[in-house]
């Protein structure tokens, strides 16, 4: 979609939830660690809430999203004795904002009894996947908000 907008001036937006929604799924879905005694997963996505736009105006291109994520964790006991046990739980990221430094990330990890361990070996996965998505953004729609020369 190019833009009839001499000179890049006037404000344009485009909608990416349907994108981050997929970005998501394709980036983070699955992220996993293994350690003696588990293997953590991201086991799904929930759906992404809030709002995520590329816009352009002056010709600068910018990102501006909130989103509220919710990523479903398994861990799976190895060497489980009795059957299978799989513990269960979410990572959730209230408010995931374009202005915020990956310090400033407000994780709530409930999983069973594991969340120390999530918040140990997974978040920092987790926490360099998320940082990429914001110029991953950028690059995927500069084009689109951006006239023609």
């Amino acid at each position: 979609m190019v833009v009839h907008n001499p000179n890049n001036w006037h404000w344009v937006d485009k909608n990416c939830l349907p994108w981050a929604q997929t970005y998501f799924n394709d980036n983070i879905k699955n992220t996993s660690f293994e350690n003696d005694d588990y293997h953590f997963y991201i086991s799904d996505v929930q759906p992404v809430s809030g709002h995520c736009d590329v816009t352009q105006r002056k010709g600068k291109v910018l990102c501006i999203y909130d989103l509220r994520l919710v990523f479903n964790v398994t861990a799976k006991v190895k060497n489980a004795s009795e059957g299978d046990q799989t513990k269960s739980g979410t990572i959730t990221i209230a408010e995931f904002e374009h202005d915020q430094d990956k310090s400033e990330y407000m994780y709530e990890t409930v999983v069973d009894d594991v969340s120390n361990m999530v918040r140990q070996y997974l978040l920092p996965l987790v926490t360099s996947k998320l940082e990429k998505f914001q110029p991953d953004l950028i690059e995927a729609h500069a084009k689109d908000v951006q006239h023609a020369e």
